[in-house]
């Protein structure tokens, strides 16, 4: 008799043991589900108050004021950090203890790290052009053989187009370790041209002809004054010079202009231009 109470008070028990546990899963799944439920609506609505100030932001007129170079990244930042925040806050409506995100952050970060070294070097070099500034948006630069006008600097790229219309990203580690040549930081530029005559023509009359290409141009500047003369002398040609300088957004018609100026003279003067040998190759005969 004492041995099937003690029986049925354990059975008793354990079905109590086990209703329990299933309650408390139910219970706690059910609480997991509101909060991720919640978590979710918060990162819904925060996201699209986001957009909407990214939307608004550049529209500012104190932005308007920030240098076209910084600007995207500060936009970029301004995201970030506000992306950053309503993760934080959606971590914390979870429940999920912050000491434990650190650490699986920091040993994120470190993996990464190590896995992307190029890029952490574009990022580094993406921060040095921002802070010192070798050139802006919508200057005109070359670096390697690429050259083109800077339409962005962003993060991790700068991103030029090139005068025939290609876009082109170059990383920000290498543009930093390179040579950069700003074609557009100066108000000024010179103008220089070579042309070649024949050994024989008079060096005065070329002159002469040269003058008369860069006289009564009003973008050619007198100061620094126009050098117009003989460069170097060869063995079967003389190579003349113009150098002359104008304003930088003029820089490429007064090239072309002094360019037609002088072949033109130079046809109209019957100017010869240095003999050019051709090498004549015959067929193989069989």
């Amino acid at each position: 008799m004492v041995s099937e109470t003690v029986s049925q008070i354990e059975n008793e028990l354990r079905v109590w043991s086990f209703q329990n546990f299933g309650n408390g899963i139910a219970l706690g799944l059910g609480r997991f589900m509101g909060k991720l439920l919640f978590a979710l609506l918060i990162f819904m609505i925060g996201r699209y108050c986001i957009r909407k100030v990214m939307k608004f932001l550049p529209k500012l007129r104190f932005l308007e004021r920030v240098n076209p170079t910084i600007r995207p990244f500060f936009l970029k930042s301004i995201r970030f950090i506000l992306y950053f925040f309503l993760g934080i806050s959606c971590i914390g409506i979870l429940g999920i203890p912050m000491a434990s995100v650190i650490t699986l952050l920091a040993s994120a970060g470190v993996a990464v790290g190590l896995a992307m070294q190029g890029s952490l070097s574009n990022l580094a070099g993406g921060i040095m052009l921002l802070l010192f500034r070798p050139f802006q948006v919508n200057d005109y630069i070359k670096s390697g053989t690429d050259e083109g006008t800077v339409q962005e600097v962003s993060v991790f790229y700068t991103i030029i187009l090139s005068p025939d219309n290609k876009k082109i990203s170059i990383p920000n580690g290498n543009l930093m370790n390179s040579n950069i040549i700003n074609y557009s930081s100066e108000a000024q530029r010179r103008v220089d041209l070579i042309f070649s005559v024949a050994r024989e023509e008079d060096v005065e009359r070329v002159e002469k002809v040269l003058k008369s290409a860069i006289e009564g141009d009003a973008r050619i500047l007198h100061k620094p004054e126009p050098f117009f003369g003989i460069a170097e002398v060869k063995s079967d040609s003389l190579n003349f010079a113009i150098r002359v300088w104008v304003d930088n957004k003029r820089y490429w018609d007064v090239y072309n202009t002094l360019n037609k100026r002088v072949m033109i003279a130079f046809y109209r003067e019957n100017i010869a231009m240095p003999n050019t040998k051709l090498k004549t190759v015959s067929p193989e005969t069989e």
